[in-house]
């Protein structure tokens, strides 16, 4: 088995069990929309949508609620699709509140993906070693969902220096891959697919999918390629 599809069983396997603990139900072919709010909620992760968003709007933004963050004159002010920020007591996401929807869905489920893999781990060992840890990661606009997606990370209060990460590259493939896992489910793919019996092009039958799945159908077309199920079989 190759690193990814070893990685890529992970992800999966980390999706089933997000659904398992936090006691809701995984899309389907009958209710295909993740459910992105139910998962969120079930974690002590907020989500915010700012207009004109960037790094030092958003932590300007959680030191108005009470948040002891650093509010320096060197934090980024370029424009951002998506921001997280956790600490070893909560986290919070933030999404560019005038994209499209599809687009902070992508950016929200992306944002997962770092906390759940990236995170996650170190933020519960800082916690269990009594130790103060805060992360943040900045995603940057960019012409697409793809692989290429530029992003920052940034890490304060690290107790034993710099924790051992991915390089920054393979952190963002691995977070579009769990996005793209957890909006657009293999089975979930597939099923609506086999039910598109009659369609007048290819671009029709992403449109219908994509609507279905609440995603954009740049994504949906990744997707489909990634699975090997694009372009279409001709008709017959």
């Amino acid at each position: 088995m190759s690193d990814d599809d070893t990685f890529l069983t992970t992800v999966r396997t980390h999706i089933e069990n997000l659904y398992r603990t936090c006691e809701i139900t995984a899309p389907s072919i009958q209710r295909a929309i993740t459910p992105l709010g139910e998962l969120i909620g079930s974690f002590n992760l907020v989500c915010m949508e700012l207009p004109e968003l960037t790094q030092y709007r958003a932590m300007d933004f959680l030191a108005q609620q009470g948040g002891v963050v650093d509010l320096s004159e060197t934090l980024d002010r370029e424009p951002l699709a998506g921001y997280l920020y956790a600490n070893t007591h909560h986290g919070c996401i933030f999404v560019e509140r005038d994209d499209f929807l599809v687009r902070r869905r992508f950016s929200i489920a992306h944002e997962l993906g770092h906390y759940f893999l990236h995170f996650q781990p170190l933020l519960l060992a800082a916690e269990q070693n009594q130790h103060y840890l805060s992360m943040s990661e900045s995603l940057h606009p960019d012409k697409g969902l793809s692989d290429e997606s530029s992003a920052s990370i940034s890490i304060i209060g690290t107790p034993q220096g710099q924790p051992n990460l991915p390089p920054s590259a393979q952190m963002e493939r691995e977070a579009n891959q769990f996005a793209a896992e957890l909006l657009m489910p293999v089975e979930v793919v597939q099923g609506l697919l086999a039910r598109a019996f009659v369609y007048r092009s290819e671009a029709d039958v992403v449109t219908r999918l994509a609507t279905t799945m609440l995603v954009s159908e740049e994504s949906m077309r990744i997707r489909l390629k990634n699975l090997g199920l694009w372009p279409l079989p001709e008709k017959r």
